[in-house]
Order: C-alpha cells, then sequence, then structure tokens
C-alpha cells in the first residue's frame, strides 16, 4: 500500500504536518477523568523526549476566601507517564470490533477486550493484535465486510510523519489483500499512555472502544467437499447458506457432507454479505468463488490519508475472469448462490 502526498508548497506543507501532528496527540489522550496523558488532578508536562504528570494547584478565581486558603506546602513531584498496552479483539460474525488502550500489562488489555467481545457475542472472540508504544492499530475492510486489524509494528527512528503511516499500513494492506479481496484502509486507533508507577491508587486510566449494540452479523455461504474419492459422492458439494453463525453454519454441511460421502469433508469456499459464484473454467471443471453484487460504496478514512483505491474485480464477472487466462477460452458463471437465502442442498460439479 502506498500513500501519495499531493504536491504542495513549502510553507503550507509545513502547516499541515504542524496541525496534524497536533490532532495526532491529542487524538491518544485518555478520556476525560485525565488531563492530556495523566491521571486525575495532574497535567501533562515535561518534552518530547521525557513526558509527565504534575499536580493540579489551586484553581484561580476559586470561591475560597483569604482565610480558606491552606498553608503553603512542597509542591509533589512530578509523574512520569509512559507508553501503554491495547488491545483489539475481533469476531468472524461480525464487522465490529473491541479495542481497549492504556494498561499497563498486555494481559489486562486482551482480558478486558475478550470479556466485552465475549459477552456481545459468545464464544469464538480472538485477539486481532496487541500493541506495546506509541504505534497504532490499523484498521481495513474487505469487499464483503470482513474486518482486518493490524499493527504496523515499530518504525525506524527519524521518518516522518508521512512516511510513519505508510510504513504502517503496509502490512496491513499486504495481510488483507493475501486473504481477501476488496480490501480498503478505513482508520487507525491510536495509543494511550499510562503512569510509570503501576499504583492503584491512581485507578483506571484505561479507555474503552466498544461497538454500538444492535450488533450486525455477517450472513454466510459455505460449500463442502469431501477431501478424498469416494464413490457416493463424486463430483458433488454441500452448499449451505442463510446462516449468521459461521461455526455453526461449517459444522452443519461438513456434517451434511461426511454421512453422504463417508469421508472426512473440508470447506472449500465461502462468502459474506455477497455471493458464492459456481463457473466453469476453460478446460470445462467447475470452479467456485466468491464476490459481491455492486461495488461497495468507497469508505472515506479521517483526515488526509487514503488507502488504495478499491480495487474493480470485486463483482460476480470480473471475479470469475480471473480464473481462466487472457489467452484461454472465457470461464462461464453457471450459478449464484447469495447469502441471504437459507439452504442446504447438494450442487453437482462438471467433470
Amino acid at each position: 500500500m502506498t500513500f501519495e502526498r499531493p504536491p504542495r508548497a513549502a510553507a503550507l506543507h509545513a502547516l499541515f504536518v504542524l496541525i496534524f501532528g497536533s490532532i495526532l496527540f491529542c487524538a491518544t489522550s485518555v478520556p476525560a477523568k485525565a488531563e492530556g496523558q495523566c491521571p486525575p488532578g495532574y497535567f501533562q508536562t515535561g518534552g518530547r523526549d521525557y513526558i509527565a504528570c504534575a499536580p493540579m494547584g489551586p484553581v484561580s478565581g476559586s470561591d475560597e476566601g483569604p482565610g480558606d486558603e491552606e498553608p503553603s506546602r512542597p509542591a509533589a513531584p512530578p509523574v512520569e507517564i509512559q507508553p501503554s498496552f491495547m488491545a483489539a479483539a475481533t469476531h468472524i460474525d461480525t464487522s465490529e470490533y473491541w479495542v481497549s488502550r492504556g494498561h499497563w500489562t498486555a494481559e489486562a488489555a486482551n482480558k478486558r477486550v475478550m470479556d466485552a467481545c465475549t459477552a456481545d457475542m459468545g464464544n469464538g472472540c480472538t485477539i486481532a493484535d496487541t500493541v506495546y508504544g506509541y504505534g497504532p492499530l490499523g484498521v481495513a475492510t474487505d469487499a464483503m465486510g470482513l474486518r482486518w486489524i493490524k499493527s504496523g509494528g515499530e518504525v525506524p527512528v527519524g521518518t516522518s510523519l508521512f512516511e510513519n503511516v505508510e510504513l504502517r499500513y503496509k502490512g496491513l494492506a499486504e495481510m488483507c489483500m493475501e486473504r481477501s479481496f476488496g480490501c480498503e484502509y478505513e482508520t487507525y486507533v491510536l495509543q494511550g499512555f499510562v503512569p510509570k508507577s503501576a499504583d492503584p491508587s491512581w485507578g483506571d486510566v484505561s479507555h474503552d472502544m466498544f461497538p454500538v449494540k444492535p450488533i450486525k452479523r455477517h450472513n454466510w455461504a459455505l460449500l463442502a467437499q469431501p477431501e478424498s474419492a469416494s464413490t457416493s459422492a463424486q463430483h458433488k458439494s454441500w452448499l449451505i447458506s442463510g446462516k449468521q453463525n459461521f461455526e455453526a453454519a461449517a459444522e452443519e454441511v461438513l456434517e451434511q457432507c461426511r454421512t453422504a460421502s463417508g469421508v472426512t469433508c473440508t470447506v472449500t469456499a465461502f462468502a459474506a454479505n455477497g455471493v458464492l459464484v459456481q463457473f466453469a473454467d476453460s478446460k470445462g471443471q467447475s470452479g467456485w468463488t466468491s464476490a459481491v453484487l455492486s461495488v461497495p460504496k468507497k469508505r472515506q478514512p479521517p483526515r488526509k490519508y487514503r488507502g488504495p483505491a478499491l480495487p474493480d474485480r470485486v463483482t460476480v464477472e470480473p471475479r470469475v475472469a480471473q480464473h481462466c487466462p487472457p489467452d484461454a477460452k472465457p470461464c462461464r458463471v453457471l450459478a449464484k448462490y447469495d447469502t441471504n437465502t437459507p439452504r442446504l442442498q447438494v450442487i453437482e460439479e462438471l467433470r
């Protein structure tokens, strides 16, 4: 994935970097219970290489009279803060995700998001990634609406703001395109800070970013086929659709395939929120691919960063055409099975 910066005058570019950097810094703040990156009752101080928290003094213009003033006392020393742990949890049946930042340990961050995800979705939640430090979590979405989350890890010291973002999201795009199609960068979540001393008196300085209910679930279509030759199931596949629980649907269709064929079966194709397409390749044999019926509306990430353009090959005909070389006989569509219609049926494959 590459991010291109449009040509600008040097002065405008410098101004943009200054403004954008300020926005990024503010976006990492702990919730309203803290001042800046600091725990309650403290404000941020220090410089770029030393971030600390100092206690707040009396508020000027208060209703306290001269006789109500506390006797002068030495100011409490600043409290140094450090980067925290952040974790994200996902579930295969929804595009929602659960993020929590501002934890002293990875275990605490992981537990927070897993507990929240499990409470909303039941079993099947997984940790998408856990991050320590200043790196954000990048979020991408494929053409079917499936969510992909990954941290870009550390970047070399001295990289510019633009280079930093480009490096961090390159791995996210590569992961999504390798495993799916129509991937597009959507947004990112920045890290938070905690006091260096994990003193319980600081309380909970974490920040949870959980989905707003009700949670929308994906519609699935899955195809199961025997792993080895079987006389009773030669050239047959089992298809299930109209399900919103991937694991339950997979278990059901695999059991149907195994019972009929007498051999172990495996899920060989699936689609979410779209269609599962059966086609004939240039050799006259059946093949399967997932697709969507229309190009998803382009999502605009915040601020000035834009991911790669959404590929055109996400709908049925372009997806099928990918399976036949340009100089061969074109592939042809045999059938389309949408993910919304409830069905469990046997499909005859071409030989």
